[in-house]
């Protein structure tokens, strides 16, 4: 072979083995990087690091569905404009961090006794919470165990998943999408 057929040989088999990684690499650089709850192992430090929500911060998010789903389970109330208090109840997990919302994490926050009792769900609320996460169990089921009832969210491949309003099909809790 003459230097000049390996040189050209050379050049094809580097630009084919280029082309090749390029486009193996396609895909997970197209891929959206997670921008949810998450954890592995045990569940009891799954919520430690989380984000703050609030009428501020992801107020528009499954994340947001997953701590109504944590005040639903609690008994959590809400306070409306005349002073009367309503209970946080299922229907209105609807991933909206709005007044109703808020009102019942200030709620809930005073009622565990946290220091930080504005309604903005922070490191605090979060490692409170979680103190009370059992699980997995089959079918990668967390269950969190509230004064009111025991509810349920799905933790596969570190990702937690939550059902708005309770019912219907998991959905990712993403911090930046709601639905």
């Amino acid at each position: 072979m003459s230097m000049r057929t390996k040189a050209i040989t050379m050049a094809v088999a580097a630009l084919l083995g280029a082309g090749a990684t390029g486009l193996a690499l396609a895909p997970a650089a197209n891929a959206a990087p997670y921008h949810g709850i998450d954890g592995g192992g045990a569940v009891g430090d799954d919520w430690g690091d989380e984000e703050d929500l609030g009428v501020d911060d992801h107020a528009e998010s499954n994340a947001t569905a997953l701590w109504e789903t944590v005040l639903y389970a609690d008994g959590a109330k809400w306070q409306d404009d005349d002073g009367d208090w309503h209970n946080f109840t299922k229907s209105r997990i609807d991933g909206s961090f709005g007044p109703e919302t808020e009102s019942a994490t200030q709620w809930w926050q005073e009622h565990y006794g946290l220091s930080e009792n504005d309604g903005v769900v922070t490191d605090q609320s979060w490692a409170f919470a979680q103190r009370w996460l059992v699980g997995p169990s089959a079918g990668s089921v967390v269950t969190y165990q509230g004064d009111a009832r025991n509810v349920t969210f799905k933790r596969i491949s570190g990702k937690y998943r939550v059902r708005i309003k309770g019912t219907g099909p998991w959905k990712l809790a993403y911090y930046d999408q709601r639905g």
